[in-house]
């Protein structure tokens, strides 16, 4: 027998649509903030004559210098996501190519988030070495873009959860003992 698919239904094209733009959303916020670290990081080069390490130089190049090739990347990840969306509200293909390609979107902006923070924090580090740093200190110093990526993770896994949990009790549907359940 031929696999199934069930139909994509107005809220599974709600949830996916309003999932993507957050994803968009998550995409556009990393990206600004690891722009704006960037050049904080260059500025902050120039003052104090720092040498920025090789990892600093090439996120620099990666996310400020061609940071809108980021920021089109993006822009062409929502719109494959909407085309997706599209397809699905039409029943041509499952609503999952979506949903794949709005969380894979997010995954990578956690990615960036904490490749960022390590390059925007090797440069310091080299210089906390020479003086004497508290370990909550160092700490503090990475924690911000650590924590947004796990955040984004987190939530995705979460969100899928939920999606095969709500997807399982579809495929089951309501039995005749659930009448006679109470919420206690």
């Amino acid at each position: 027998m031929l696999v199934r698919k069930r139909r994509t239904t107005r809220l599974d094209v709600g949830l996916a649509l309003a999932f993507t733009g957050l994803a968009f959303i998550v995409w556009a916020f990393v990206a600004g903030m690891s722009r704006t670290m960037m050049k904080n990081l260059i500025s902050d080069s120039a003052v104090s004559a720092m040498n920025l390490p090789t990892l600093s130089k090439v996120v620099k190049v990666f996310f400020v210098d061609t940071g809108f090739v980021i920021d089109l990347v993006g822009l062409g990840w929502m719109v494959l996501a909407l085309v997706l969306i599209f397809l699905a509200g039409r029943q041509r293909i499952s609503i999952s190519w979506a949903w794949t390609a709005a969380i894979l979107q997010s995954l990578i902006a956690a990615l960036g988030a904490v490749l960022v923070g390590v390059a925007c924090y090797e440069p310091y580090h080299k210089l906390m070495t020479t003086s004497p740093a508290g370990a909550l200190e160092t700490i503090s110093l990475i924690s911000l873009p650590v924590v947004i990526g796990m955040a984004v993770v987190f939530w995705v896994m979460f969100l899928i959860a939920m999606l095969i949990d709500r997807a399982r009790l579809e495929r089951r549907g309501p039995t005749l003992s659930d009448g006679r359940r109470t919420n206690r």
